[in-house]
């Protein structure tokens, strides 16, 4: 697996552990409704719910959600030192894939490092065509 592969299952992992994280905290909110309004909110009306049972599911779903948020902060830890690395890359191709992956565009990469937006182009387009060989080759 190559750097760019790792890169973007990271981050991957990452945006599913943020919508996970979405949805434990709408339980959340959830039970916190049942809990102090006596209301289901998908049935709309009251529903008599033991108070024992409600704090048991609010500290469950409070609980998975700060289970979530802590694998949530950890992945984006190795997001981040991922970067930090990435950053430190020498080779103009290393350097335009990593710009690239940050969501940046070739005229934003030229700015940035002093080439031409058609320069940039080439080289990676020279870099792309020149890997297609070796496969074909292999």
């Amino acid at each position: 697996m190559n750097w760019k592969e790792s890169y973007n299952d990271t981050v991957n992992e990452l945006r599913i552990l943020q919508i996970r994280e979405m949805e434990i905290r709408r339980r959340v909110e959830m039970a916190h409704k049942v809990i102090f309004s006596g209301e289901i909110p998908s049935s709309g009306s009251y529903v008599h719910i033991p108070l024992d049972k409600g704090i048991d599911w609010y500290n469950k779903a409070v609980g998975e959600l700060e289970e979530i948020q802590a694998e949530v902060d950890r992945v984006n830890g190795i997001k981040l030192e991922m970067e930090r690395y990435m950053n430190r890359f020498t080779g103009l191709a290393n350097v335009i894939q990593c710009k690239r992956m940050e969501g940046k565009t070739y005229k934003e990469i030229a700015i940035e490092m002093g080439y031409s937006e058609s320069h940039i182009r080439n080289h990676m387009s020279k870099k792309y065509k020149h890997s297609t060989e070796k496969d074909i080759a292999s």
